[in-house]
């Protein structure tokens, strides 16, 4: 059979728009055989394509066929990957089941003709980086790709150690990223983003907010966010877009958490991508999830200076649950962290609606776009409630609820207790030294005792010398 090109476009006309519908199912099944490697296999390095069967598929109807590729036993290896993580993640992105034969370095691929045709591509690609650089004609339409023009002196940060940076986003995203020639004049390389639509804009806000960590003012400027010139086939459906606002002060700091963690809540629970590039907090997609992100948000800087009160009748997006005055406390845990950890195991965002404080009992209000979600962490909170009636309504009292507001003041409790500490420390640290003084100004004189005794004692010994000498010399 006649090689064939593994980085051509798709074919006439299939390129159009790609929406949420499109994202590819089933990722990761690929399956696993037991590998043994012949390393005298001498078969052609070009890569071929063989039908198994079947006709060329329709991908409207979702009709999945299998194509072989045949590749050498160097690209087998590199395509697989340390562990197997290249090919998997090669399968993920494509949305194909890759199946990799090491004893004759064949590499079976299942899934619809869009699919089988991308991860084609895509394996061609990563063969290309074995050996040199990879050109990317982008004069031919592709709606699988985002192009990124990274700044020179980013590129190194950008990759990270080892290209570990660059890894981490593909895994946050579930995308393929490597730095790629662009063909014709343009003889520089950008980064290369392949994947769905959500993946490719939430790892190319990744990348803009390293860039502009690095370089402040190529993104953000004026208090605006300056978006790059999109190339052709990269295109948006409507009503999706990006929604920006400036973070004010410590409110970044506040709203990013540690390690992150509080923005990933934030956009797992609203569905929508959320990245702060420089002091920008940046939405990306369509306009319901963009205002889910933008309400979330809002209330959580609002929680800084009290308690928020919402019309849970009003949205879609919410189930509140009636908690037992007593039980506040229980379920939050201290300083909330009882109730965070709820909201990470179940991608939710909660809070105690200010509007039913004061009563027997209060309203917590439980965010999430994925009723699934909702629904978990509704039960995983009612298993505290009763767990907390089991113990007679013991422990963790009203008075061990504490808001976000409260943060400041317990750290501004644990500063307090740190400086009270470095200054007993301080007043055990003089009293050592003056214990080591007195001790060292003892010593030195139990030394001066032992000295003065000796030089007693020598004389003694002198004296009693010469008398000895002088009782000699009268004989």
């Amino acid at each position: 059979p006649a090689a064939t090109s593994l980085a051509r476009p798709p074919a006439a006309g299939s390129t159009r728009r790609m929406s949420d519908d499109d994202e590819p199912r089933g990722r990761g099944r690929g399956r696993e055989r037991a590998r043994d490697r012949d390393s005298d296999s001498d078969d052609d390095d070009r890569p071929r394509r063989v039908r198994e069967f079947g006709g060329d598929g329709n991908d409207a109807r979702g009709e999945r066929d299998t194509d072989v590729m045949t590749v050498d036993t160097n690209d087998a290896a590199f395509i697989l990957g340390k562990g197997g993580t290249t090919k998997q993640k090669i399968a993920r992105v494509c949305g194909a089941d890759l199946d990799l034969n090491e004893r004759e370095n064949k590499i079976t691929i299942y899934g619809t003709r869009r699919q089988r045709q991308q991860a084609m591509d895509y394996i061609g690609f990563v063969m290309q980086q074995r050996t040199g650089s990879v050109t990317i004609e982008l004069d031919d339409v592709r709606d699988d790709l985002t192009v990124c023009k990274v700044p020179e002196d980013c590129v190194a940060f950008v990759m990270g150690r080892g290209g570990g940076t660059l890894r981490m986003m593909e895994s946050e995203w579930g995308s393929l990223m490597f730095f790629a020639k662009a063909g014709g004049r343009d003889e520089r390389e950008h980064l290369m983003i392949f994947g769905t639509l959500r993946a490719r804009r939430g790892a190319e806000m990744k990348v803009m907010s390293a860039i502009e960590h690095k370089r402040p003012g190529t993104f953000v400027r004026d208090g605006e966010l300056v978006m790059q010139k999109r190339v052709r086939g990269d295109e948006s459906p409507d009503s999706w877009t990006e929604d920006s606002f400036y973070l004010q002060g410590d409110e970044f700091s506040y709203a990013l958490g540690s390690g992150g963690s509080t923005r990933k809540k934030l956009a797992t629970a609203s569905g929508c991508i959320l990245e702060y590039v420089g002091q920008m907090a940046c939405m990306v997609g369509y306009k319901k999830e963009r205002k889910r992100a933008r309400d979330y948000l809002k209330w959580l800087l609002k929680q800084r200076q009290g308690p928020v009160s919402v019309d849970a009748d009003s949205r879609d997006d919410v189930t509140p649950l009636s908690v037992p005055s007593n039980s506040v406390g229980f379920i939050t845990g201290h300083r909330g962290e009882a109730l965070r950890a709820v909201e990470r195991e179940t991608g939710t965002f909660c809070f105690i609606n200010e509007a039913t404080r004061g009563g027997s009992s209060e309203e917590l209000l439980i965010f999430c776009h994925d009723e699934g979600c909702r629904r978990r962490a509704k039960r995983m909170v009612q298993d505290k409630i009763d767990e907390h009636e089991d113990m007679g309504g013991r422990g963790g009292g009203r008075g061990g609820y504490r808001d976000r507001r409260d943060d400041r003041y317990d750290d501004r409790r644990d500063d307090r207790y740190d400086r009270d500490r470095r200054r007993d420390d301080d007043r055990y640290d003089d009293r050592d030294r003056r214990r080591d003084r007195d001790r060292r100004r003892d010593d030195d004189e139990d030394d001066d005792r032992d000295r003065r005794r000796d030089r007693r004692r020598d004389e003694s010994d002198d004296d009693y010398d010469r008398d000895r000498d002088r009782r000699r010399d009268r004989r």
